[in-house]
């Protein structure tokens, strides 16, 4: 009796179970040799994936990182990381808990950046990939304030992985960008000295200039556009330079408030002209749609009452009025 094909035969598999039959072959013909996926690690191995530096190829996939097509499924790995960082910060509410769990977030992430190029510099790639994962490195070491990885990337970046890059970069954009932040983070570690600055500035290149456009994202962070989308994160050499530019806001800060309480014995920073004055001179201008409501006044009085819990000023009888304490 001829096989029954029709549609409601039996003797056809599931299309689920063809589906998945065909799967298994097709994988099974794949040319291991040609695409070396075989021994790649899976998405969740790759939390783990060796460090070439401290498994010197002794462990177990020591060198799996050295492989580029590896590199470059670890760097997709290492977005999908990022990008759910910045959407847990964009949702989480600050505590101290949160606040550790961010820098432990933050620390893991950068070691794993570090895993990756390590990998890249171990295998001598010296592309657009690899400028990418360095400079993609370098602005997130300064916006999770490690001072000792920026300055180690910089030391790769500038000037050899840009001038070794193959094919050479499109312009000066990246190279110059690069080089302002190193300038930024050399004036912010060694605040107050600028000899440190004036160093780089003689060693870099001509190749490596400053460019106009760049000194407009030097101001001071505003809100983030909250048009953006949330897995496309913030952008991260805007907020490295603002990141910066913070930090040396703080350090210039602090700088004029010892002035002024070497100056002065009392302040009365309610009056509307002392206020302006100590808004301009301690950099606290209001931050744009931070503190809509609140004007020069306002944010006078926030610093003072701040100081006053570090014990370097105290209210004195009056309205509005503050006496300078020296400590002894």
């Amino acid at each position: 009796m001829p096989t029954n094909h029709s549609r409601g035969g039996s003797s056809r598999a599931p299309r689920s179970n063809r589906d998945s039959n065909q799967k298994r072959s097709l994988n099974s013909k794949l040319p291991v040799v040609a695409s070396g996926r075989s021994n790649w690690p899976s998405r969740s191995k790759f939390e783990h994936i060796p460090s070439i530096s401290r498994s010197s190829g002794v462990e177990p996939d020591g060198d799996t990182l050295k492989d580029p097509h590896v590199q470059e499924e670890y760097r997709e790995f290492l977005q999908q990381k990022l990008d759910a960082y910045w959407e847990q910060q964009h949702a989480s509410v600050s505590s101290e808990e949160s606040a550790t769990q961010k820098s432990e977030i933050e620390s893991n992430i950068l070691i794993q950046f570090r895993k990756l190029r390590e990998g890249i510099s171990s295998s001598q790639r010296h592309d657009q990939f690899a400028i990418e994962a360095y400079e993609t490195s370098l602005w997130l070491s300064v916006i999770f304030h490690s001072h000792a990885q920026t300055t180690s990337i910089l030391s790769h970046l500038l000037p050899d992985l840009y001038l070794s890059a193959t094919p050479l970069l499109k312009g000066e954009a990246s190279s110059s960008l690069t080089a302002l932040v190193a300038s930024l983070h050399s004036l912010d570690l060694h605040y107050p000295s600028q000899g440190a600055f004036y160093d780089l500035l003689k060693s870099l290149s001509p190749s490596f200039p400053v460019r106009n456009e760049h000194r407009v994202w030097l101001p001071a962070p505003e809100i983030p556009d909250q048009t953006r989308s949330l897995r496309a994160g913030p952008d991260l050499a805007l907020l490295s330079l603002q990141t910066l530019v913070t930090s040396l806001r703080d350090h210039l800060r602090l700088t004029a408030w010892r002035m002024i309480r070497s100056a002065y014995r009392e302040l009365a920073p309610s009056l509307s002209d002392t206020s302006a004055w100590l808004s301009d001179v301690l950099l606290l201008e209001t931050e744009t749609g931070k503190r809509e409501d609140r004007g020069e006044s306002d944010c006078v009085q926030h610093w003072f009452i701040s100081r006053e819990s570090l014990g370097e000023v105290g209210r004195k009888d009056g309205p509005g009025r503050w006496v300078m304490k020296v400590k002894k």
